[in-house]
């Protein structure tokens, strides 16, 4: 039979008592304070990076809400450069007009008769000179916008021919009959693939058969087409207006000289 011994037990559960106080007050306790303030540390370090997310995803907002004003600005600072180019490439053209017109009325008024035929010498070299600024300072400013304009126009006064004109649309089919068709077009800017398939199709209704096309750069002409079908040539260019406005006020000159 195993024999207790009273003493050594109760000596031994004291000890254990004893060590358990011991490592409770210096060992579980502090061990228990640094987990709670890791815990504390733990929770803080979520609430801010929480923090810093809220933060991150405000400030894309306000930077995709600025980039889409930026992006909305530039294109009305773009549209408002075309048009105030395309405004000036106009004014320059009536400012031309005007200046002819201030010409030929100045010399109306201060020129004399017998001094008529000297005063035609020189106008013609102002006219020129006039002429040939305007497509200087023209050159400077047309737009892309305006050379368009002018090819959509060329396009409907040829459609308009059918309708207004038959004895001159004929006289071009007559023309072509025997010829390569062959439509030789002359443009100061480049003209797009449906710019090209819309002239196609307008000159090859126009001569009653299919016309394939020869495109040429010709700056000169500023903006606008120059179309040449066989020996015919339908000019539709800013500078045939300029040539024809001066051709306009020579002609005036040339009746006052007769008169």
């Amino acid at each position: 039979m195993l024999e207790l011994d009273l003493p050594t037990l109760v000596f031994q559960i004291v000890n254990f008592l004893l060590l358990a106080v011991v490592l409770g007050k210096f060992l579980f306790k502090p061990v228990q304070r640094v987990a709670r303030q890791r815990e504390a540390e733990v929770k803080t370090m979520l609430d801010q990076a929480a923090q810093d997310m809220n933060e991150a995803e405000s400030l894309r907002e306000r930077l995709a809400a600025r980039m889409g004003r930026a992006e909305e600005e530039a294109e009305n600072i773009v549209r408002q450069a075309r048009e105030e180019a395309q405004q000036q490439a106009w004014d320059i053209l009536r400012q031309a007009e005007a200046e002819a017109e201030v010409l030929r009325a100045e010399m109306w008024a201060e020129v004399a008769q017998e001094r008529a035929q000297a005063v035609a010498e020189n106008y013609d070299k102002m006219l020129d000179s006039i002429i040939e600024l305007a497509a200087l300072g023209l050159q400077g400013v047309v737009t892309q916008a305006m050379h368009d304009d002018l090819v959509a126009d060329m396009v409907a006064h040829i459609w308009e021919l059918g309708q207004t004109d038959r004895p001159r649309v004929e006289a071009y089919r007559r023309m072509m009959a025997g010829r390569q068709p062959v439509a030789r077009v002359y443009t100061p800017l480049p003209l797009s693939e449906e710019q090209q398939r819309t002239l196609t199709d307008t000159l090859s209704a126009l001569v009653n058969r299919p016309l394939t096309l020869n495109i040429e750069t010709d700056p000169a002409l500023i903006v606008g087409l120059k179309v040449r079908l066989g020996d015919t040539v339908i000019d539709h260019s800013l500078q045939r207006r300029l040539l024809d406005m001066r051709d306009e006020v020579d002609s005036e000159l040339e009746r006052w000289l007769q008169g």
